[in-house]
């Protein structure tokens, strides 16, 4: 795996076990983790970072870090930094058992904040220095640049304000990722930002790789671990009805002139309804659409397959096991048919800025005053 997964020569020095790789993260340190929801995020180096921080609580060692990721993660990062008491703040956002419970009895810090705002947050200085990014990676180019994995989440940001670099290289990640993400370099702080020049879903302004400065890289750990991914229930009754009201509902709004009928670009919730309701948009009338969205689901690689979805745009996949091991196997085929960006680019202010308007234009043609709509 080394040589096709590692190409940079100069970095194969740098290989580690993750024991070794976790000793270089010292208490108190902040450390920025690759990860959103169940995808890309480090599996071993967490997992020992943990036992280390058991040890040092066993021998009366205080050992205590501050944790910034994309999102939520997996049980490895999130289940086993709580479980061995090793987390003083989490951001930005949580969905642990371990963690929630610490959370909710005051036992660990938690700054709940919107994804978008995270890695503007981090280059203003709100959240002060980042010591140590510890980010899962697919492949390294002989040049050093970084294949990203399954999610891009905070990576770019985390990347280039931490002072020293941990990779995760997972060998589990189809290497057929390389080319499918779109890493926009081109944010900057006021008085330099400038509009990001994105307008369509399908478009691209970035690069396909991470930039990393080789000096800052510190340890490269191998690992072949899949990511967390969690089975979808069936619709039921509910999910069904839900989605023949949204059908009619786009029916009635192309019909009467006010959406064409590829629709706009869809940006799908998460979970077992939003799921269900991608899925009914294959039997739909609607042809050539489009997402601009948080996370790929199984709904989507449905409808890409059906042809009824002709780009998704996202941050991450979010997928069942089932539909892991097709998008694995086929990754060559939906490489072409989606783009994974940063979080602050894929969603947010972007998303509300491009479709806002119409969304609140449609929501006062169809409900009566007054009317306020959130765009949180």
């Amino acid at each position: 795996m080394t040589e096709s997964r590692l190409r940079a020569e100069k970095l194969r020095s740098k290989l580690m076990s993750a024991e070794d790789a976790a000793s270089l993260i010292g208490s108190g340190s902040a450390v920025g983790m690759s990860g959103f929801t169940g995808s890309g995020y480090p599996k071993a180096v967490p997992l020992a970072l943990a036992a280390r921080i058991e040890a040092e609580h066993a021998a009366g060692n205080p050992f205590h870090l501050r944790i910034w990721t994309g999102a939520s993660t997996g049980p490895e990062l999130d289940g086993a930094l709580a479980k061995s008491d090793g987390i003083e703040l989490r951001l930005p956002y949580n969905s642990d058992p371990i963690a929630r419970e610490k959370i909710n009895r005051g036992e660990m810090e938690y700054f709940d904040m919107h994804l978008s705002q995270v890695a503007p947050m981090a280059w203003q200085g709100f959240l002060g220095p980042l010591d140590t990014a510890t980010i899962e990676i697919s492949g390294i180019l002989a040049d050093g640049s970084l294949i990203p994995s399954s999610s891009v989440g905070n990576n770019k940001t985390w990347l280039e304000r931490a002072d020293k670099v941990i990779l995760e290289l997972n060998s589990w990640q189809s290497a057929d990722l390389e080319g499918m993400h779109d890493i926009y370099y081109g944010t900057a702080l006021p008085p330099h930002r400038v509009p990001i020049p994105l307008s369509r879903a399908d478009d691209r302004i970035g690069d396909k790789f991470f930039r990393c400065d080789p000096d800052k890289i510190v340890a490269i750990v191998q690992t072949e671990t899949p990511d967390r991914n969690l089975p979808f229930t069936p619709p039921d009754d509910v999910a069904r009805t839900i989605a023949g009201h949204l059908l009619e509902f786009f029916s009635h709004e192309i019909a009467k002139g006010r959406l064409p009928k590829s629709l706009l670009p869809i940006q799908s919730g998460v979970g077992n309804i939003a799921n269900a309701v991608l899925t009914s948009l294959i039997d739909s009338p609607f042809e050539n659409m489009t997402a601009f969205t948080e996370v790929i689901q199984d709904g989507m690689l449905d409808l890409l397959d059906a042809g009824k979805l002709r780009i998704a745009s996202a941050t991450a996949f979010l997928l069942s096991p089932e539909a892991a091991v097709r998008l694995n196997a086929s990754m060559a085929y939906y490489r072409d048919r989606m783009i994974l960006r940063p979080q602050e680019i894929r969603g947010g202010s972007v998303y509300l800025n491009r479709f806002g308007a119409f969304f609140k234009w449609i929501s006062a043609s169809i409900m009566p005053p007054p009317l306020r709509v959130s765009a949180g």
